[in-house]
């Protein structure tokens, strides 16, 4: 049975730095027998977290959104894969709405004692790719803390990341030929049978 990757593409700029860095590992990840599934976030029509506190009593949301499509991948999928650029020295609001609307998650986990995941499954894997207009040595810290919470929500064994400050206008990426080497590796590791 092939591993399933799931791509989330987090930028609102289409064929953008980070959707090329995406294409990059997925096209990788194929490469490796993967079956591969990917969503651009932003085409998806998607609300933020009400906190309402349903999702308490059964782990599911009440919001009737996009994010039924994407909760059972974030649950189902071997490897995930998230690509976004900073903005404003942290996530985009849409892949972070994403993240937020995950709560059905923290509350089947710390309210319910259940499982994200079945039980047994083999190691799932996640890697984070972004780019930076700005070139300042803290740029990525405040998205590294959200991805790492992310990870740990879904269960997911963090796999590495692709961090490129210093890319900014559309395509620039091109111009920095070690970003695809590390996509690609990236994409090798997230599609490889376990």
């Amino acid at each position: 049975m092939p591993v399933t990757v799931l791509g989330l593409a987090g930028s609102a700029r289409r064929g953008g730095n980070t959707d090329i860095l995406l294409d990059w590992c997925l096209e990788a990840a194929a490469g490796e027998g993967a079956e591969i599934v990917k969503f651009r976030l932003c085409d998806l029509d998607l609300h933020g977290c009400r906190a309402c506190d349903a999702c308490w009593n059964d782990g599911h949301c009440v919001v009737a959104d996009d994010m039924r499509l994407l909760y059972p991948h974030l649950q189902g999928a071997d490897s995930i894969v998230l690509a976004a650029p900073v903005y404003a020295m942290g996530m985009p609001a849409v892949p972070k709405t994403v993240i937020d609307r995950c709560q059905p998650f923290w509350a089947l986990k710390y309210l319910l004692g259940r499982s994200v995941t079945e039980p047994g499954r083999p190691q799932r894997l996640g890697a984070f790719l972004s780019c930076s207009g700005t070139t300042f040595p803290y740029v990525f810290d405040g998205i590294k803390m959200v991805m790492r919470n992310f990870w740990h929500l879904l269960e997911v064994t963090h796999a590495g990341d692709l961090l490129c400050p210093g890319v900014d206008g559309k395509a620039e990426i091109l111009e920095q030929p070690l970003a695809r080497v590390i996509a690609t590796d990236l994409g090798r590791r997230l599609g490889s049978p376990r």
